[in-house]
């Protein structure tokens, strides 16, 4: 039972949490021994709450999980797992992550206790709305950054956060058309209004956003001069991403896709670098 536990964390997912150190690394405070450490517990408290979500999700999916051709392995859909052992582990670790949080910082603890609420909803209605759904979703990623702005005490540029949208908007996309390709609207009931035309659609107009958003926060935002080199690695990633959830094997999941792939895991580790680096001399 524990395997099956661990297991519907999806410490996986965790990944995506890293979005609070964003403003510790862009606001140059990442040599800060002290606000790295605060940034660290955001982290921790996200990846508690998160998965305390992904046990409700997983309690509230089961019968439809069930006829999904990948999701009928997870462990509350399979029985592995009971639905009152997930319901506790849920409440302490949204409980407690959200107790962290106010006693950590009364304003993160404010975001956290917001994110919770937003992705209940999302958990129990906001899925099935269409394009609402995305938007969830994205302003998910943007929660993430806010709080990391706020446990350092730094302002975060409004360039920075509009990129963090409209990437995590072009990853849920992706993560749909994915969806409709494979499982389709026996998996997810807002799939019936999705088509993998539009789906499409929509990523052709975010992508040029992402890339516009991000040039203009490498000019407006007080960097180095050479921080406009990074910007090949970032097309490289999002047109490696756009082709693999353009095929036909490739996983649902942003996450998996980018701890499969080895080329789009080596942009991303390799912008990073850069990114560090190229501050670090500014």
């Amino acid at each position: 039972m524990l395997k099956a536990l661990l297991s519907s964390l999806r410490i996986k997912q965790w990944i995506k949490n890293f979005f609070v150190f964003i403003p510790l690394i862009f606001v140059k405070e990442f040599t800060d021994i002290g606000k790295v450490e605060l940034t660290m517990m955001v982290f921790g408290i996200f990846c508690a709450v998160a998965s305390g979500i992904y046990l409700l999700n997983d309690i509230f999916d089961r019968k439809r999980d069930a006829l999904h051709p990948t999701k009928k392995h997870r462990a509350i859909a399979s029985g592995k797992l009971p639905v009152s052992i997930a319901a506790i582990t849920s409440f302490i670790l949204l409980g407690g992550g959200i107790s962290a949080a106010f006693v950590l910082n009364p304003a993160v603890g404010g975001i956290l206790l917001g994110y919770a609420l937003l992705q209940i909803s999302y958990s129990l209605l906001l899925k099935h709305l269409v394009i609402i759904d995305l938007l969830v979703i994205s302003v998910g990623f943007v929660l993430r950054v806010f709080a990391g702005g706020l446990v350092i005490a730094v302002a975060i540029s409004n360039w920075l956060l509009l990129v963090t949208f409209l990437l995590a908007l072009l990853l849920a996309t992706g993560k749909r058309i994915r969806e409709t390709k494979t499982a389709g609207s026996a998996s997810r009931k807002v799939l019936e209004n999705y088509t993998v035309s539009f789906l499409d659609s929509v990523t052709k107009i975010i992508l040029p956003c992402v890339l516009l958003a991000y040039l203009f926060y490498t000019f407006q935002a007080n960097q180095s001069p050479y921080f406009i080199f990074t910007t090949p690695i970032v097309v490289y990633g999002l047109l490696r991403y756009l082709m693999l959830i353009d095929g036909e094997n490739a996983a649902e999941s942003p996450t998996e896709l980018l701890l499969t792939d080895k080329p789009l895991l080596a942009s991303v580790i390799l912008w990073g670098i850069s990114v560090i680096v190229i501050l670090s001399l500014a």
